[in-house]
């Protein structure tokens, strides 16, 4: 453990981050208790502090994937930890900074790497790949699971005096940053908090007909052109879409009725009737079982006969594209149904389908659609459709 660190004189000791490597040691694991999910330390033993911090989150009614999530950026924060040899209420902001140097160079592979060289550009879908370091997303969730972790121990007087990573400077009042916004104005300016990266903002990417066409031919199966057909129209969320149940199937007024992923309110949005086709020839060769009203809607293809997971459906996504060489995902059809919607419908509508909290989760999908690397040229409207889009954009605004 030694290689680790170089002595930079008498006073300061310097840990060596390049040098430092992670041993994956402790995992995630499922549990039936009061937490869906627990972190076990390297001898698979639940990790007492990160325990009690995820009772409170279930406590306050955290989603299943949400705690997942914060299971495993502690899971993160505990194997850096432990490979510095650094109890957990001993930690500093100086682990915080050096955790956040080693994100950077170094990442946590859950699935597994996408094909091509880290870094560079998918010709077709203009994505660029991963790079050997951890994404800026990934760490700021990392370090703001890690800072309510530590704030909730120094709240219950379990914790170090300080939270090793400090949140963003609070108001002139000491409330947390933009308590009383306007929503009809701008958020102020503020610094970034201590150590988080900055990110980089993307309009949403959606997949032009033709290369939602080339994607739909390469599909075997009828549980999978339904299961597309039934994200590009309707415009629902992966796990939204997948939790539907039969009795939630309406194919006599083409919609289906989701659980809201934040609200956990239910609601019926339309599909295309080529989606409810698709489906009935899916259903077909169901057993009865898998049939019942109470039942998901979608199963795995193999025996035994199993809800399909959003792993699952992604997997179904990576192996339909391995031809293709694109890198579409499950979100992207999201976005493609909705710039699809915005050029039909109000923005107010498309709010609605789409589940926003707000309008201006809406807005991005009203620009006109990201020119593809696919030889399509973009049509320029003319000017009594741009004064028709202006103001009907107006009229809802105002």
């Amino acid at each position: 453990m030694l290689l680790n660190f170089l002595l930079m004189n008498e006073r300061m000791l310097v840990r060596d981050v390049g040098r430092l490597r992670l041993a994956q040691v402790g995992r995630v694991a499922p549990c039936s208790g009061d937490v869906p999910f627990l972190v076990l330390d390297p001898h698979d033993d639940p990790v007492v502090p990160v325990l009690e911090y995820l009772r409170t989150c279930q406590a306050c009614s955290f989603e299943p994937l949400s705690i997942e999530a914060y299971a495993r950026a502690l899971l993160r924060w505990f194997r850096f930890l432990w490979a510095v040899e650094i109890p957990w209420d001993r930690a500093t902001s100086v682990e915080a900074r050096d955790l956040t140097l080693w994100l950077q160079q170094n990442k946590f592979h859950r699935h597994r790497p996408r094909p091509g060289r880290a870094g560079t550009v998918n010709t077709t879908t203009g994505k660029r790949r991963p790079g050997n370091g951890t994404a800026p997303t990934t760490i700021n969730q990392t370090l703001s699971v890690v800072s309510e972790f530590y704030q909730h121990h120094l709240s219950t007087g379990a914790g170090p005096l300080l939270n090793p990573v400090p949140a963003r400077r609070p108001g002139p009042g000491g409330e947390r940053y933009a308590a009383h916004h306007n929503p009809l104005q701008s958020f102020p300016s503020s610094r970034r908090a201590a150590f988080r990266q900055k990110v980089p903002k993307r309009a949403p990417r959606s997949l032009p007909d033709e290369a939602f066409d080339e994607l739909f031919a390469s599909i075997r199966y009828d549980r999978d052109r339904a299961l597309l057909a039934f994200y590009v129209s309707s415009a629902s969320r992966p796990s939204e879409l997948l939790g539907v149940t039969n009795k939630l199937v309406d194919p006599g007024n083409q919609t289906i009725g989701v659980i809201r992923k934040g609200t956990k309110a239910l609601q019926h949005v339309p599909a295309s009737p080529d989606a409810f086709v698709w489906l009935r020839l899916y259903q077909r060769d169901l057993p009865a079982s898998c049939l019942r009203a109470s039942a998901p809607v979608f199963w795995t293809l193999r025996r035994p006969w199993r809800p399909l997971g959003y792993d699952a459906a992604r997997a179904v996504l990576l192996r339909a594209q391995k031809a293709l060489g694109t890198d579409w995902t499950l979100h992207d059809l999201r976005h493609t149904a909705l710039m699809r919607m915005a050029q039909e419908l109000n923005l107010l509508e498309v709010r609605d389908i789409a589940g926003h909290g707000s309008l201006r989760s809406t807005e991005p999908y009203l620009n006109p659609r990201e020119l593809h690397l696919t030889g399509e040229k973009p049509q320029v409207a003319s000017s009594q459709q741009e004064a028709e889009e202006l103001q009907r954009y107006y009229q809802l605004t105002a």
